[in-house]
């Protein structure tokens, strides 16, 4: 069978731990079962017998490529404006390989790593961005990369956005930067592993066909193809399986201070945009391109910038300032402008917080007064703490499900339980360790209570 032909690729589908999201992995086997599985059993016992004998195809050698790069290497990110962007597609393997046998390419943690590295090593770039569109791979290899992006945090602004998919093995990277942002319509999550097994058995038995292990030592052939599993085998696999778990709960717990708890009754399933920071997996929505702006204008300037900078010159007039008849042109220059007094900023203070005050409420007071906001309020107070426009909150209401229950009972609701029983309360952030949903409903009405008081 293909799994003789192309060994590489069975090799890291089957029998192995991955992290990586579980459709995925349905369609690798789905697109590549073809040559993974056979097209008959005959053919398939044919090429096990070829390989045995050292006539078929030979698995390609895995690249041993070292996670450093020469000063002459070619970057695998692009600088915009001073921002190294870095795009995390497909899926994940433990070392960057190219497949001749089928002309494809395998990004490897080793190369993600050497590019994150060159990126916060390079004297023209002061911020960088990990985008990722990724649903994983494997675990070899995984954990050790996200210790290196761990490693480097506080040397450069580092930040990770899940525009796309950042899942399993792809967020296990993904959150270990300084911040983890999604797009509105990104997945974040997928905390799990996963092991493939084939059993082909009866399939080889319909056929007529018997094959014999011979081997030493009693687990040399655990988890083989032709026979069904054994249970010790399964028990073995499962323990590895619950090991690299605890492994992924641990380095989420420390990369984003989520609670163990609160990681594993996720129960590896994926969020899209504003779930995801319901779920703290993420920490807000953006956009791509809003990411690479915003760091782009932490650069520091070597430059004046601003009015005072700027030179305007008369029509007609050179550079040195000489009209074409040789008479010295006429200063374009504007006034001096009037010195600011302290008066002056407070008053420019107090106007700016009123304007977003004011702004702040219509947005809260649009959000929920919105049609699709009736009996989703927890969601519509998701939706204001994390800063959606009244747009995009209509939009994530209207698709999800209403809780009857919540809307025909005012003492259900939890936004108007908290306008009546809670006093004009000052906030000044969120509890790291309110996980439960009760307490980040409080904690969310508590600041929009704020918003709509006047509160700072």
């Amino acid at each position: 069978m293909s799994t003789t032909r192309y060994p590489h690729l069975a090799a890291r589908v089957f029998n192995t731990p991955l992290l990586i999201h579980p459709q995925k992995l349905d369609a690798i086997v789905a697109g590549l079962g073809s040559r993974l599985l056979g097209a008959s059993i005959e053919q398939a016992v044919a090429a096990l017998a070829a390989t045995a004998a050292g006539q078929g195809d030979q698995p390609v050698r895995p690249g041993m490529f070292s996670t450093r790069r020469g000063e002459q290497a070619e970057r695998g990110y692009r600088i915009v404006d001073g921002v190294a962007v870095l795009n995390i597609s497909g899926a994940l393997v433990h070392r960057s390989q190219f497949l001749m046998a089928d002309s494809s390419f395998l990004l490897g943690y080793n190369d993600l790593a050497a590019d994150l590295e060159d990126a916060m090593d390079d004297s023209e770039v002061h911020a960088v961005l990990q985008v990722y569109d990724s649903p994983g791979g494997e675990a070899q290899g995984a954990f050790e990369y996200a210790d290196r992006v761990f490693g480097l945090r506080g040397k450069k602004p580092l930040v990770a956005i899940c525009d796309g998919m950042a899942a399993s093995a792809a967020y296990l990277g993904a959150s270990a930067a300084d911040e983890v942002v999604a797009t509105a319509t990104g997945y974040a999550g997928s905390i799990g592993v996963v092991m493939r097994h084939v059993d082909l058995s009866r399939a080889l038995a319909n056929d007529g066909i018997a094959i014999t292990h011979i081997y030493a030592g009693d687990h040399k052939v655990d988890g083989n193809p032709f026979e069904p599993l054994p249970s010790a085998v399964r028990a073995d696999f499962q323990a590895e399986i619950d090991s690299l778990m605890g492994m992924f709960v641990s380095a989420v717990e420390r990369n984003r201070g989520i609670t163990a708890d609160a990681i594993r009754r996720t129960q590896a399933r994926c969020f899209q945009g504003v779930a995801g920071v319901g779920a703290r997996l993420a920490d807000r929505i953006a956009t791509t391109d809003q990411l690479i702006t915003e760091l782009a204008a932490l650069r520091a300037r070597s430059f004046p910038a601003g009015p005072t900078a700027r030179f305007t010159a008369n029509e007609g007039a050179s550079m040195s300032g000489i009209t074409p008849g040789g008479q010295p042109a006429a200063s374009n220059a504007p006034a001096t402008a009037p010195a600011l007094t302290q008066e002056h900023v407070e008053r420019a203070r107090t106007e700016g917080h009123a304007a977003g005050v004011q702004a702040e409420r219509e947005r809260a007071s649009g959000i929920f007064a919105h049609e699709a906001a009736t009996g989703r309020t927890a969601l519509a107070i998701q939706c204001v703490s994390t800063g959606l426009s009244v747009e995009q909150a209509g939009a994530i209401l209207a698709a999800s499900p209403a809780t009857p229950a919540a809307a025909s009972t005012p003492a259900a609701n939890a936004f108007a339980a908290a306008m009546g029983a809670v006093p004009n309360p000052a906030v000044s952030g969120v509890d790291a360790g309110a996980d439960t949903p009760q307490a980040q409903e409080a904690a969310a009405a508590a600041g929009i209570l704020t918003l709509f008081r006047g509160g700072r």
